[in-house]
């Protein structure tokens, strides 16, 4: 991503950087709904949906409960009158999930909103795509079992020089503390990727998701930033091996992933036929796409990750300034928002994933 150099070691070991220094940012455009559509119906902005191609407006959200409580992990699917399916998610540790009617082609109702859990099914009629939220109770269904699948998707190449081991230091402390926090309650598997562009050194180096939290956290140190030369980089190649090439557990009740990242996916259609796949089966599998941006992202590359999070029940997160490392970081276009420490900030989104 945008060519940039990744330091020289200059001889000998760098010295270990101390987590606890990048600031960021976090803005749910699925909290603030009017507001996005507002900004994505602005002259200014509208055209950027058009060039990636994605249409956010037709939302449908759904909260499955079961005996009066809410259910995570329930499978929802928006259905047309036909009886094809529109669109995919499963539902979180709050009950909810996002369905979208035509976020990549035309699509008419009637819609209905299929939902199951084990053997019980249940079925609301008559749904409305303009954001009216619709309940749907399940009764008798199993509960998802309290598990984590915590995933992260780096990119490694030459631009994330300036922030890598910062990066490294604060995911490293986050899955740390996540592990911590967590593990008594749940049970929490990790995979961490990586990823430069066609024709470097590699293009995603994946590993499967693990239990052994150390030997991930001793993989993450051991990465550097290369490659890259040109500002676009292989996403697409990597959020299609975060969702096809990994067994995600399928009764978990939480999966994330984390996408840290300084550039676009090349824009050529090829490879946006791959992306709005891989949003396709993440959203259906329900894991929770969390972009996190670093300097030097443009507004083109803000609003596709703010597309992914949306269209998988995410939330956007961003490395601002205040810590006066790495280049400089475009302010997002968003409401007020408040800076904190990007460790703090990932452990919270993790909390919060679990424990409704």
């Amino acid at each position: 991503g945008g060519g940039g150099s990744s330091g020289g070691d200059g001889g000998g070991e760098p010295d270990p950087v101390p987590a606890g220094q990048l600031t960021a940012g976090e803005w749910r455009d699925l909290d603030h709904w009017d507001a996005w559509l507002d900004l994505i119906g602005d002259e200014e902005w509208a055209p950027l949906a058009e060039s990636w191609g994605w249409e956010t407006t037709g939302r449908v959200p759904v909260r499955v409960t079961s005996g009066g409580a809410p259910l995570a992990n329930a499978r929802v699917a928006l259905v047309d009158g036909e009886g094809r399916t529109e669109w995919e998610a499963r539902t979180d540790v709050r009950g909810e999930a996002e369905l979208f009617a035509g976020v990549f082609e035309g699509a008419e109702g009637p819609w209905r909103v299929e939902a199951r859990a084990g053997e019980a099914r249940a079925v609301a009629t008559d749904v409305a795509t303009d954001g009216t939220p619709v309940e749907v109770a399940l009764e008798g269904a199993p509960a998802a079992r309290r598990a984590l699948e915590l995933m992260f998707v780096i990119d490694t190449t030459g631009s994330m020089g300036d922030e890598i081991r910062y990066i490294q230091a604060e995911l490293g402390d986050v899955i740390a503390r996540a592990r911590e926090q967590a593990a008594q309650r749940f049970d929490l598997r990790v995979s961490l990727n990586y990823y430069r562009d066609r024709g470097d050194e590699y293009v995603v180096r994946s590993n499967p998701f693990t239990a052994d939290v150390s030997s991930a956290l001793d993989d993450l140190a051991a990465q550097g930033a290369g490659g890259g030369g040109d500002f676009p980089e292989a996403v697409d190649q990597a959020l299609m091996d975060a969702i096809a090439d990994h067994e995600w557990r399928d009764d978990a009740s939480a999966k994330l992933c984390f996408l840290v990242l300084d550039a676009p996916p090349h824009q050529e259609q090829a490879i946006l036929a791959r992306l709005r796949d891989a949003n396709r089966m993440l959203a259906a599998e329900g894991v929770r796409v969390v972009p996190l941006t670093g300097s030097g992202i443009d507004k083109a590359t803000e609003f596709l990750m703010r597309f992914l999070a949306i269209t998988t029940g995410g939330t956007y997160t961003f490395l601002t300034n205040d810590s006066g490392i790495g280049g400089d970081h475009i302010d997002p276009t968003i409401g007020e928002y408040d800076v904190e420490l990007l460790n703090d900030l990932l452990v919270r989104l993790i909390v919060a994933s679990v424990d409704a």
